[in-house]
């Protein structure tokens, strides 16, 4: 049986564990909904901090950096459903954005948590156990039941989504945010291109290398040097999968060479330039032929 590539749901426990906090640095060709069902957990996403209770739930676009940070030795257990945006995306119409959620520009100020409240209200713990188990039940129909499982819950996830806003407006400014911080992470978004160092952002944000730097891991999850890594990566990726050649996009995000260019990828995705863009040729290749 060919199975689903559209739509991957997966559901993972992970015993209790001694030992320190984990971090867990990553992000996904693929945009994620995320329910947390029981554990200890914080998500840095984008330089936002969400300590998640049981049943919120986190939406995880394929240009958000994430961090996840387990904090203590209890069992962690969550589903995971993970969605070929372009895919879903032609579902739209000129009226209404089905992925208006993850379309947001506005995601720093924004937030990226639906509340256990607002989930439940929409039936959004429900689905996301029903999505699991056609996932799992392995029937000829999966692929189709699974499509439209997610088209219907795409529409509740933008009600919630924008009830949960207008409820809690802003997320909270605890000690999990800060003003400045999001400032230095626009200012990197902006500035991929151009070389980025430490004394540049401490003249511009009037801050201390050491207060930068520890507020910068606290407050985030990434050092500094990490997340602008991980940023021009991601850039790349979407570069690439928007068809530019591999040689103009190490020399746009403002590497000195290909080598290290090259180093950098492999290590943050696992494959060379070259290979993830094979690879995404097949998934075009494959969104057309799934189209027809």
């Amino acid at each position: 049986m060919k199975k689903s590539k559209n739509i991957v749901v997966r559901k993972s426990f992970t015993p209790p564990q001694e030992g320190e906090q984990k971090h867990h640095l990553h992000m996904n060709d693929n945009h994620e909904l995320y329910m947390l069902l029981q554990g200890d957990v914080t998500f840095s996403i984008e330089g936002r901090l969400y300590h998640l209770e049981p049943y919120d739930v986190l939406l995880i676009s394929n240009q958000e950096i994430q961090c996840v940070m387990v904090n203590s030795e209890m069992a962690y257990e969550r589903i995971c459903i993970f969605f070929k945006p372009e895919y879903f995306q032609q579902f739209s119409t000129k009226e209404y954005d089905l992925l208006r959620a993850f379309n947001n520009n506005g995601r720093v100020e924004k937030g990226n948590k639906i509340g256990y409240e607002n989930v439940r209200k929409y039936g959004l713990d429900q689905c996301f156990v029903e999505m699991y188990e056609q996932h799992m039940a392995k029937l000829p129909e999966r692929s189709i039941q699974l499509t439209s499982m997610l088209l219907h819950m795409l529409l509740d996830i933008n009600k919630a989504y924008e009830e949960s806003r207008l409820i809690e407006g802003m997320e909270d400014k605890s000690s999990g945010h800060s003003d400045k911080i999001d400032d230095i992470i626009r200012y990197i978004s902006e500035n991929l291109s151009e070389k980025i160092t430490l004394d540049d952002l401490t003249r511009r944000f009037y801050l201390s290398k050491y207060y930068l730097c520890h507020e910068f891991k606290r407050i985030t999850g990434f050092t500094v040097f990490d997340y602008i890594r991980y940023k021009r990566i991601l850039s790349a990726k979407t570069k690439m999968q928007d068809g530019q050649m591999i040689n103009e996009v190490w020399r746009e995000l403002g590497y000195e060479d290909y080598s290290n260019f090259y180093r950098t990828f492999k290590k943050i995705t696992g494959m060379s330039p070259k290979e993830y863009m094979e690879n995404v040729k097949k998934r075009k290749e494959d969104n057309e032929k799934e189209s027809k």
